[in-house]
């Protein structure tokens, strides 16, 4: 028997704009009905006299004297990951785990092994140089670079430039950091661009090991995508 659930775990892998709205008064109360943004049903009888197109998500309706509620059915943030090494698949794990979908990409199709991911995340096998023709770039919330050197980094970022200001953030030394700036500055980016790239990537808690390292990559990424500045809870001593 398909729940409401079944419903909607289909409809957020389709990635298609839907509604769930509920009676809060009238005979139908409780009931639970999942529109699309057309105003057609995918799961539950529609209610009578309701119209999606009348309503504002996250706000009370009143629609032949019933009372309901909608809510965007949100779907869980996309994240990329650039480069498939250890700390890479680390990173995937990471993300899976705190609810983002997860696209993988690399051009050594060795390193996208199926037995290296989650079967959740999505391994893309392509150029470097082809990010912008082989991905939707615009329907990611992040983008982390953790490529093998730092002229795959600029590859990298000069398709992304566009999506600033989305979260993105260049694993690295110091040092591979400068270089890579200094090259992206004589290719024309701006200093008010540069400054939008988290790099080096991650929150500074002394990470060494590649679960480490991505645990303050990931850390990073969700402090900035909520606008938190990622410091300690602890409060002063009273």
């Amino acid at each position: 028997m398909k729940t409401i659930y079944d419903a909607m775990k289909r409809q957020l892998q389709s990635r298609e704009d839907t509604f769930l709205v509920t009676a809060l008064t009238g005979t139908r109360k409780g009931d639970r009905v999942i529109y699309e943004k057309s105003g057609a049903t995918i799961y539950g009888e529609p209610f009578v006299g309701f119209s999606l197109g009348d309503a504002k998500v996250n706000e009370l309706i009143v629609a032949d004297h019933v009372e309901y509620f909608v809510q965007a059915i949100e779907r869980d943030p996309e994240v990329l990951v650039m480069g498939a090494g250890h700390v890479s698949r680390a990173i995937s794990d990471i993300l899976l785990f705190v609810g983002c979908a997860v696209t993988v990409v690399d051009d050594r199709l060795d390193y996208l092994r199926p037995e290296f991911f989650d079967a959740a995340v999505h391994r893309v096998h392509c150029d470097m140089t082809c990010l912008e023709e082989s991905l939707v770039l615009s329907k990611y919330t992040g983008f982390i670079i953790v490529t093998r050197a730092h002229e795959y980094d600029t590859i990298c970022l000069n398709q992304l430039r566009t999506q600033l200001p989305t979260y993105m953030g260049v694993m690295g030394s110091r040092k591979r950091i400068h270089y890579a700036f200094e090259q992206l500055r004589h290719e024309g980016w701006t200093e008010e661009e540069l400054a939008q790239i988290y790099a080096p990537i991650g929150l500074d808690i002394g990470a060494q090991t590649p679960e480490e390292i991505a645990l303050s990559i990931v850390s990073e990424y969700l402090a900035v995508t909520r606008n938190k500045r990622g410091g300690t809870l602890r409060s002063p001593a009273v």
